[in-house]
């Protein structure tokens, strides 16, 4: 049993994911969270110098402020509000050492080097209005109950007639200011490709990479298995929303539905233009009877640019990667568990290395999470329930690597994303191109995709059995789509058939980290190689593993209350979890609690749920005892406020025996065990009995 306490950066979060919840209708149901304190950001220590290349812009800084600091652009400059900050606030800037005489100072020597008398240039990074940004903070936080980076303090510096030296050395000048928490030059960013009633034709049987791992088909076998997926109620990714996040797309190809969201410029070269097309088309092309079929084709796909055009003045204008934005804007337009899709990646640091023979054109370029902007976006996103799908790269290289300065440690900082990396067709070996380490959790095909657009072996290779209607790309396939970005789009398939088959099973929807979690161990390991790419996604194996095991029913029996700083009864309400059930008592309002005394809870408060895989049964409880508020004397104004809340968390392992209390085999129906978990806390604390009982009967999800 463990209990924990939290401060005033009280976050809720879910713990386990539940096949079945009943309460009574008596107490309200609440969204499942679990309270406890933020963890913190990890900030990663300033570059001594910056040393551009010919993938950095030497004309787009990304700037980025100290938490704490409140900086905003007004009218072309840069200024931080800093009345009536919160206790948080305050706390951030003691812990960055930042007076706030150093704020002031620090931004008055920014001021001086930008605005309409420099060739420096301000402006915000993220598009959305700020006070979207700090409310989607606050939830994410919540949610996540880990700090969120604010995006209101990231900026764009825009720089005419760049020229290298000068940026390199302007961006020195910023990072070597104590309230700059990071800048650095924009990287420029490629789409993860490597080198690798209709009358057109019927491609499906060439879409190994939908078969299963042991496929009876002569073609390519080593599949995700969403043959299997569609045999069930949503299994064709029902109801879940898809984002494409890159630079281009045929909207129009015969095979393609149409688009809910289309945000950004949308490029029109070949490059860009197939390149997009053949990420949707593995996604969620139409299920007919030509072309190929998506691996979730009743998704619902989107698509939003990595580009944009940002412009200070009429003719002063910049395009710039705003894959960061984009991340960010595409994310408001999702819900808890659908899927954004980043399909690009760019020039990481130097390796010191000779590139490769393979593929030597995107040698040590990486995942775009590795640039602070991109990584406090998706991490955003992903605290927001935001499932994100993120291409590993193409540069050949290993992310463990300390240059990387564990930028892809997960025990320093984890963004959330499932990062894929490249496998064999036939064998799910890494490629020689693909990056590995790690931090990459899952493979998916990197070479020998069929799907749409190019019209052949690529744009230039034409092939007329590929080719329908000569120059109308709208009828163009090819059969040798590659890299990263080719991987990417089956894993993020296999999540939405998972996650419409939950939903159809009115399952609730795996949360980012859970179906990270969930894909791996249910997924088909790779072959045997020192690269890691992690394991294909298995769908047979993961619908599979929802096969329901007991039904528990946990009965809520009494709670006794002790206040080590105020005396007397207490007006509480108490809020109760058990996996992703939850009720209230009371429904509404407080009831009276006397202390040290334990107080019969109604009969009817109970909650009954399923295990499922590892989740077994998690049961939290929560309130909060009276607040201590200090005032001024001389002011009377109210100087803090501190809340107390109280929680208890138990977490009872799939098997546990409710009769004995041991850990034994799985058993169906008979016996049940009382309980009683108190909260820790020096200022008071709760003691609440609770009674887990079997009920004889399995109850199917249908």
């Amino acid at each position: 049993m463990k209990t924990f306490g939290r401060n005033a950066g009280l976050v809720v979060m879910s713990i386990v994911v539940a096949i079945f919840f009943q309460a009574s209708a008596a107490f309200t149901q609440l969204a499942p969270a679990l309270p406890q304190a933020l963890k913190q950001r990890s900030v990663r220590s300033k570059p001594a110098k910056t040393i551009l290349n010919s993938r950095l812009r030497s004309d787009v800084i990304v700037l980025k402020f100290r938490e704490g600091t409140r900086v905003r652009e007004r009218l072309g400059q840069l200024e931080a509000d800093l009345t009536n900050i919160s206790a948080n606030e305050e706390q951030l800037l003691q812990r960055a050492n930042l007076p706030r005489q150093r704020i002031f100072q620090d931004l008055a020597q920014i001021n001086t080097l930008i605005g309409p008398n420099s060739k420096h240039y301000v402006k915000r990074l993220f598009t959305r209005s700020e006070q979207e940004l700090d409310a989607e903070k606050r939830d994410g936080e919540s949610r996540i109950a880990e700090e969120l980076a604010d995006l209101n303090l990231y900026f764009y510096i825009l720089i005419t007639d760049a020229k290298a030296r000068e940026t390199e050395q302007f961006i020195d000048q910023l990072n070597a200011l104590d309230i700059v928490e990071l800048a650095y030059a924009q990287p420029i960013a490629e789409p993860a490709v490597a080198d690798a009633a209709s009358t057109s034709t019927d491609f499906t049987i060439r879409q190994g990479y939908v078969d299963a791992a042991q496929s009876s088909r002569t073609f390519l076998k080593n599949g995700v298995d969403a043959l299997y997926a569609r045999l069930f109620p949503g299994g064709r990714g029902d109801g879940i929303r898809i984002i494409d996040i890159e630079q281009g797309w045929n909207l129009t190809h015969e095979d393609l539905p149409p688009v809910f969201f289309q945000a950004g410029p949308n490029l029109g070269d070949s490059k860009h233009r197939n390149h997009g097309t053949a990420v949707l088309g593995e996604l969620v092309a139409i299920e007919n009877s030509y072309g190929i079929t998506g691996i979730a084709p009743r998704s619902t796909i989107g698509v939003s640019s990595a580009i944009d055009r940002t412009c200070i003045v009429p003719g002063l204008c910049w395009v710039t990667d705003d894959l960061d934005n984009s991340v960010n804007t595409s994310s408001a337009q999702l819900g808890f568990g659908d899927i954004l899709i980043i399909e690009q990646h760019a020039k990481g640091p130097s390796s010191g290395s000779t590139a490769p023979s393979c593929n030597p054109d995107q040698f040590e370029y990486v995942p775009m999470e590795y640039w602070d902007a991109h990584f406090d976006a998706i991490k955003q996103a992903t605290s927001r329930g935001i499932i994100v799908v993120e291409a590993a790269g193409n540069g050949s290289m290993n992310l463990d690597s300390t240059i990387y300065n564990g930028k892809f440690d997960r025990s320093q900082r984890d963004s959330g994303a499932i990062l894929v990396g490249a496998g064999s067709s036939d064998g799910r070996s890494p490629l020689c191109f693909t990056n590995f380490g790690s931090r990459v959790d899952l493979q998916g095909w990197g070479h020998n995709v069929m799907t749409l657009g190019y019209g052949g072996e690529s744009f230039d290779q034409p092939d007329p059995a590929l080719r329908f209607n000569g120059l109308d790309d709208n009828r163009w396939y090819t059969r040798t789509f590659s890299g990263t970005s080719s991987a990417t789009p089956i894993v993020a398939g296999a999540a939405a058939d998972l996650q419409g088959f939950r939903k159809a099973r009115g399952l609730a929807a795996f949360s980012p980290y859970k179906m990270r979690d969930f894909l791996v161990q249910t997924g088909t390991a790779q072959a045997s190689d020192s690269k890691h790419i992690g394991p294909l996604p298995n769908l047979r194996k993961a619908i599979d593993a929802h096969a329901p095991k007991r039904t528990l029913k946990v009965t809520f029996l009494n709670v006794k209350i002790v206040d080590n700083v105020f005396a007397g009864a207490q007006d509480l309400a108490f809020t109760f979890w058990v996996n992703d059930g939850a009720a209230r008592y009371p429904s509404t309002g407080t009831v009276s609690f006397p202390q040290s005394v334990p107080v019969a809870l109604p009969a009817s408060l109970n909650i009954t749920t399923q295990e499922i895989l590892d989740g077994g049964l998690t049961v939290f409880v929560s309130t909060n005892l009276q607040s201590v508020v200090s005032f001024n004397p001389k002011t009377h104004q109210v100087n803090s406020i501190w809340d107390r809340p109280l929680n208890v968390l138990h977490f009872f392992p799939t098997g546990t025996d409710f009769t004995s209390g041991n850990i034994a085999s799985i058993r169906v129906g008979g016996g049940s065990r009382t309980f009683t978990d108190r909260s820790a806390d020096l200022s008071g604390y709760f003691e609440i009995a609770y009674r887990v009982e079997e009920v004889p009967n399995l109850v199917f999800a249908q």
